[in-house]
């Protein structure tokens, strides 16, 4: 490193000189035993005079100075290299130093030898950004990276209480090279996540691993058109019954995913009201209860729609829904212009999200098990569907006076629209002779409208008309566009009568070829025509009785020949027909038939003409032939029996009646298909369900489609909503505490409540589930199942993981499959145990029993290991080994042979195949006592006898 003159440098201070030593330690890196290392030490002399440099040996035999003398001159701007060497005898680091004498200073550079180490790094922070809480297990990949050149083992630890698993926890890193950790975080409730790990790595102090995340809901929201403002509720208000109000809002997914979501009508909600009149008083309700169950009982969704009522939202994205108000009028048997028509409805509809759910599963306790895991939005509609209320006057019945033609007569009607909330749209339809004034208009509430009617005859005669009156207002069609149309009808009687009119004609007679009415109409008859019995001898020659006009009749005879009459072309330039002949009317010759080339047909143009009649013609006979061959099948079908016992068609034979399963089948296949625009609601799909969990299909289930029709279902792409009435189920499968290396059942249930076969897939791709029997499902229609999924894990820990599944292979949902993997365990009675005799004999045994408890799931294979002392082991136990199965329990027999060397406590260390070990005191107290017999004759001490006495307790 250059330094700038009078600076500092290794090993001298002195202004005069200016030396630099490279470099300022000598390291040696992953040096391993037996093998020979060399680095240069270079020294650079700045300074403007020579200096005498002096190397010393360094202390420990591992390093060597390679230089052929130790005392060297360095001249001004000149350098020197030496060459330290370093030969390791031992796998261990080795530290000494190198000493560089200048004059009386000396440079002392450190000699480092290391062996080879690890350098593992991690990064410090796992951040899994904003998520939606739907209990989906969310996983990071970290790397924790060796490069250095020994293996290296980590160990992470989290000790929280949030869902987040760090797999694999521990284990060890080759030199470079890395190992991926992966950490799993179960986003199951909305809050901030900022948690911390404890990472321990191998020649680091403990690192802390930062985990974060952002967990918020899935929230579906309904915001009005005008200000995004929440909605809670649609008031359509007033509708004439036969038309539609359209309302619209924004469904707004405000969440970071996408969602598929669908629309449902909530049937029996509190706070529904359907067709109830508001305004009705309660004696008058009750006394129709007919009316009010009839309906209580008639499909809400025919008359509330709601387009779209399914889809997909991006994330943060919002569409316009449009609702329609449609209400249909129900009669109970009196006026439909009866004002107690009126019906208020309040409705409530939901929109929630498609996916994994519990649905309305029944457990064995017929309780209802109901996941509120995904984010639903209600909605409250309200409405009022009115009859028409138009009355006429003077009636209905109109009698207009008679009059004659040419004349006509009046009447004043007036139309009073009784409704006080709506105004009346009318328009007159056109009738012949009667002519309406205005025909068409507006009536506003409460208000009246005065319309003259006349009666103005074209001919003579008694007239009886209907007059229709079309009543118009906002009609909305299946795309809920709406319009104005005739939506209801008033029909008016219109009566009169029309008298014939005499008047003296003064026609000039002409008896010859004119006919006997000149005009068309019959209005001017000749009332004095048989007053004329002579007819004028010019116009009545008998043309049948003479001979003047046949001179030529033999000569020219013609067949088939049409009769002209002198005024069939007058005033006409056409073209007369090439291919039809005419005659006179009395001379019966061929008329001059005159061919105008200007306006005749050339050769193509005929050919033409008759290739399209000939076309036309034969199209004409295909469809006769065609009706009559439909008309003689439909005989031969209903007269035409195999077995003929003389019985002729409807002669009294009745078909059997269909039982109630045939008739729900035929329902059920006749509402295959769903109308698009028509909402689900919660009292069709409990029915289908209560169908489908009757029909359980246990046994037999095909993992693929193989018959067409199977091929066909399975091939079809399924909507949210039909995804929505399939339910896969329960969403969280939680197996517990369990074993390592155990097998563990839980039963998924899958209901299909649509009318055909769906093809159920489980995407799992976790080896803790590959025992699993079977993977995909073809559920048949209306039937419901159970899959039993198997959960083994060879690893202990907390388990959180999650899989999808598909329907039709289209994304149906995910299920969250929860464990705690414990190591196997025994349990002891009593971790001291205290043996008693058996008998009276000093040989008696002692004895005693401990219990081992497996309250686990696993069976436990155990061994017991006695802990021999300096004095030996006088205690034994049976069984010395064995297996205890789950959930129950096994009693050991320890026994102890008391002896003159055998020690009154022992110890048993119990190991349990992959699991604890515990240990066992045992102790057998044997109490040894001594007493004396003293002997006395004449109160003198002749003798004793020491008696030991052994006490067993």
């Amino acid at each position: 490193m250059e330094t700038e003159r009078g600076s500092l440098v290794p090993g001298e201070v002195e202004k005069e000189v200016q030396l630099r030593v490279t470099p300022s330690e000598v390291k040696f890196l992953n040096a391993l035993a037996g093998r020979v290392y060399r680095l240069p030490v270079t020294v650079h002399n700045l300074g403007h005079c020579s200096q005498k440099i002096r190397f010393q040996e360094p202390l420990k035999p591992q390093f060597k100075l390679i230089l052929t003398n130790l005392d060297k001159a360095l001249a001004s701007g000149l350098q020197m290299t030496a060459m330290v060497e370093y030969h390791p005898d031992k796998d261990e680091d080795t530290f000494d130093q190198l000493l560089i004498s200048i004059g009386k200073k000396t440079i002392e550079i450190p000699l480092v030898g290391l062996i080879p180490s690890c350098q593992l790094e991690i990064e410090s922070e796992v951040n899994f950004g904003t998520l939606v809480a739907d209990s989906k297990v969310y996983c990071k990949e970290i790397n924790i990276i060796n490069r250095g050149r020994a293996p290296g083992t980590f160990k992470a630890e989290y000790q929280g209480q949030l869902p987040i698993v760090i797999f694999p926890s521990n284990g060890i890193v080759e030199p470079q090279s890395l190992v991926i950790v992966k950490v799993d975080f179960c986003a199951d409730q909305p809050r901030i996540v900022n948690e911390v790990a404890k990472v321990s790595l191998e020649g680091h102090p403990d690192i802390l691993l930062s985990v974060k995340a952002h967990v918020v809901e899935q929230i579906i929201e309904l915001l009005n058109m005008s200000n995004d403002k929440k909605l809670e509720c649609i008031h359509f208000g007033s509708v004439f019954f036969g038309t539609s109000k359209i309302e619209h809002a924004l469904l707004y997914n405000n969440s970071p995913e996408p969602i598929n979501w669908v629309a449902i009508m909530q049937n029996d909600s509190v706070g529904e009201e359907l067709g109830t009149n508001i305004q009705q008083r309660t004696d008058i309700a009750l006394n129709n209860l007919t009316y009010l169950s009839k309906i209580k009982n008639m499909d809400v969704t025919t008359f509330i729609s709601c387009v779209p009522n399914e889809g997909r939202l991006l994330p943060y994205q919002k569409i316009v829904v449009t609702f329609c108000f449609s209400p249909k009028l129900m009669i109970d048997g009196k006026k439909n212009n009866d004002p107690s028509h009126r019906q208020d409805y309040a409705c409530f509809l939901r929109f929630e999200s498609v996916g994994s759910k519990d649905g309305f599963l029944r457990d064995d306790n017929s309780k209802t098990i109901k996941s509120d895991r995904f984010q639903k939005v209600e909605l409250a509609v309200t409405g009022t569907g009115l009859p028409v209320l138009l009355q006429f006057e003077p009636g209905k019945v109109l009698n207009f006076a008679p009059c004659f033609m040419g004349e006509h007569s009046e009447l004043l009607c007036i139309m009073q629209n009784r409704s006080n909330s709506l105004p009346v749209m009318y328009r007159f339809q056109k009738t012949a002779h009667f002519k309406i004034d205005p025909e068409k208009g507006k009536i506003d509430e409460g208000c009246t409208q005065n319309v003259t009617c006349s009666f103005i005859p074209h001919q003579v005669g008694v007239f009886k008309v209907k007059q229709l009156v079309e009543i118009i207002g906002s009609v909305a069609d299946e795309n809920l566009q709406s319009s104005l149309k005739p939506f209801h009808q008033v029909y008016l009687d219109f009566k009169s009568i029309c008298k014939p009119s005499t008047k003296k004609v003064v026609l000039k007679i002409n008896p010859g070829i004119s006919s006997l009415v000149s005009n068309p109409v019959g209005q001017f008859v000749v009332r004095d025509l048989p007053k004329y019995k002579y007819r004028a001898p010019v116009t009545m020659l008998q043309s049948a009785m003479t001979s003047l006009h046949n001179h030529r009749r033999g000569k020219e005879s013609m067949k088939g020949a049409l009769i002209a009459f002198p005024n069939d072309r007058a005033a006409s330039i056409r073209s007369g027909d090439q291919h039809k002949l005419f005659r006179t009317i009395f001379t019966k010759i061929p008329r001059y038939n005159y061919v105008d080339p200007d306006f005749a047909y050339t050769k193509f143009e005929k050919i033409k003409k008759q290739a399209h009649e000939n076309y036309y013609a034969e199209y004409i006979k295909h469809l006769r032939s065609v009706r009559l061959r439909k008309q003689a099948e439909r005989e031969c079908m209903y007269s035409y029996n195999d077995t003929d016992i003389g019985l002729q068609p409807a002669s009294g034979l009745k078909s059997p009646s269909l039982s109630e399963t045939e008739i729900e089948e035929e329902l059920c296949s006749a509402k295959c298909q769903i109308e698009p625009n028509q909402l689900l609601n919660t009292r069709n799909i409990e029915s289908e369900e209560t169908k489908a969990l009757k029909r359980k299909v246990l046994k037999g289930l095909k993992s693929d489609p193989s018959t067409p029709h199977e091929k066909h279902d399975c091939s079809l792409i399924l909507t949210p909503k039909q995804i929505h009435q399939v339910i896969v189920g329960p969403s969280v499968l939680n197996f517990g505490d369990v074993c390592v290396n155990s097998t563990n059942t839980r039963l998924l249930h899958v209901i299909n409540m649509l009318p055909m076969h769906i093809l159920i897939q489980l995407d799992i791709n976790l080896d803790e589930l590959q025992k699993t029997n079977q993977f995909s499902y073809v559920i048949p229609p209306t039937a419901s199942t159970y899959i039993s999924v198997v959960f083994e894990s060879p690893t202990i820990g907390k388990f959180w993981k999650s899989f999808t599944f598909t329907v039709n292979n289209i994304p149906g949902g995910h299920i969250l499959v929860m464990a705690v993997v414990m190591p196997v365990k025994l349990e002891l009675s009593s971790d001291e145990l205290v043996l008693r005799p058996q008998g009276f004999s000093v040989k008696t045994c002692f004895m005693g029993s401990v219990g081992l408890y497996n309250h686990q799931n696993y069976f436990a294979k155990f061994k017991w290991q006695p802990v021999n002392t300096k004095r030996g082991m006088a205690f034994s136990i049976r069984p010395a080994e064995g297996t205890v199965e789950p959930y129950s329990s096994l009693e050991c027999e320890v026994t102890w042979l008391p002896g003159f060397s055998s020690p009154e406590r022992g110890e048993f260390v119990l190991h349990v195949n992959e699991g604890n070990t515990l240990t066992l005191k045992c102790v057998a107290h044997v109490m040894i006592s001594f007493g004396y017999d003293f002997y006395f004759e004449d109160s003198k001490l002749v003798g004793y006898i020491c008696v030991c006495i052994v006490e067993y307790i």
